[in-house]
């Protein structure tokens, strides 16, 4: 594993490719339907899912929360207006077709939700995390992710025409007491954990005291039925504010860069690629759609949050995949078959190819707004 991706990591770098591409590509030719050298497809994607929280954990410890927050009431208004636009394109298609509504719901859901991982680390690498139009992004996508809470509920009264108000309330307070936390950091600027201020000089036992914080939230979050995620970064962003701890991120790095790795390894690995195959046809017009409909969604939103027409595509690409937590809203719906097997295995390869095709895309918008502001100049 490690050979390939060394092997497709230098091939792609050649093409100016970033790296997660060469990891999917790895896990589909080393995976179950291509050299078949790893079959234990759930325990590599569990170990998939532990990158992501440790890959949340670091995005977090990045973030300026001073402008995060600044732009937090502009995220949410976009993220309202992405919302309702993704479910008036599925409502049309949906018409057409002639689906139920619970298939309308279900796929205006599913397309509206961009990938965290990746978006988050393409910002990462281009060093515009911080800029206006990084958190921007990192504010919708940080409001997607608590949204997960809610989607999952309707899925459940769509199955069983019944919800539970309680964990819809608690979800509410918990992202309530996110955002007040998260003032509280900006007023104060300094955080002050008791007790850690004793391990300052011993930078061993920080790095089990940072993995504990990692963890230990995204296990809270996990039990009140949020995203695990979502829980990490909230303790990467603690992290951040600590002063005592703040070297703790880059002495992390090594861990982050193979646990990122797995994640999207994980991806590739549980791709059918005989399923692509027979089907090849099909999905490609899906990945097309979905890139196009969700960049001009996108693309619109953030034109009317007074974006230039230059950042507002260029944002509009970067949000124009389907991200990780549809795989997890796909599953869910499988469970409660409102999706057949067909419909079930045909969107999480659409959904699997528009997060290996991402970076093609984006780069291929970045590159023709970059030789238009070029030439213009």
């Amino acid at each position: 594993m490690l050979l390939s991706i060394l092997l497709l990591s230098w091939l792609l770098k050649r093409f100016r490719q970033p790296y997660f591409s060469a990891y999917i590509i790895a896990g589909i030719l080393l995976g179950p339907h291509g050299l078949h050298l790893f079959t234990d497809v759930t325990t590599i994607a569990q170990i998939g899912s532990l990158a992501l929280i440790m890959q949340m954990f670091f995005i977090g410890a990045e973030i300026e929360v001073p402008a995060l927050l600044k732009n937090i009431r502009t995220s949410a208004i976009g993220t309202c207006i992405q919302l309702v636009l993704s479910f008036v394109f599925m409502a049309a298609i949906g018409h057409q077709l002639g689906w139920p509504s619970n298939r309308i719901i279900l796929f205006s859901f599913i397309i509206s939700l961009s990938s965290s991982a990746i978006i988050l680390e393409y910002l990462h690498q281009n060093g515009e995390i911080n800029s206006r139009l990084g958190n921007l992004t990192t504010g919708i996508l940080i409001l997607q992710d608590f949204l997960i809470v809610p989607m999952i509920m309707t899925l459940n009264f769509l199955a069983h025409g019944e919800s539970n108000a309680g964990q819809l309330v608690l979800g509410v307070a918990v992202t309530i007491l996110f955002v007040g936390v998260l003032r509280m950091l900006m007023l104060n600027k300094k955080v002050l954990i008791p007790g850690l201020t004793r391990f300052h000089p011993d930078h061993e036992l920080q790095v089990f005291i940072g993995l504990l914080l990692c963890f230990g939230f995204a296990w809270m979050t996990s039990l009140l039925h949020l995203s695990a995620a979502m829980g990490a970064m909230f303790a990467g962003v603690l992290i951040a504010q600590t002063e005592s701890m703040k070297w703790l991120d880059r002495t992390l790095i090594p861990f982050r860069v193979f646990f990122l790795s797995l994640f999207f390894v994980s991806i590739g690995l549980q791709l059918d690629w005989s399923f692509i195959r027979a089907h090849a046809g099909l999905i490609a017009v899906l990945v097309v759609f979905i890139f196009t409909i969700n960049s001009f969604i996108n693309a619109f939103v953030f034109r009317l949050l007074k974006e230039t027409w230059k950042n507002s595509l260029y944002a509009g690409a970067l949000l124009s995949q389907i991200g990780e937590f549809s795989l997890v809203l796909c599953t869910v719906a499988k469970s409660l078959n409102l999706v057949d097997d067909m419909s079930f295995q045909l969107t999480l390869a659409v959904i699997s190819v528009t997060m290996l095709l991402s970076s093609g895309w984006v780069s291929i918008i970045r590159g023709f707004l970059f030789r238009t502001a070029i030439r213009k100049a």
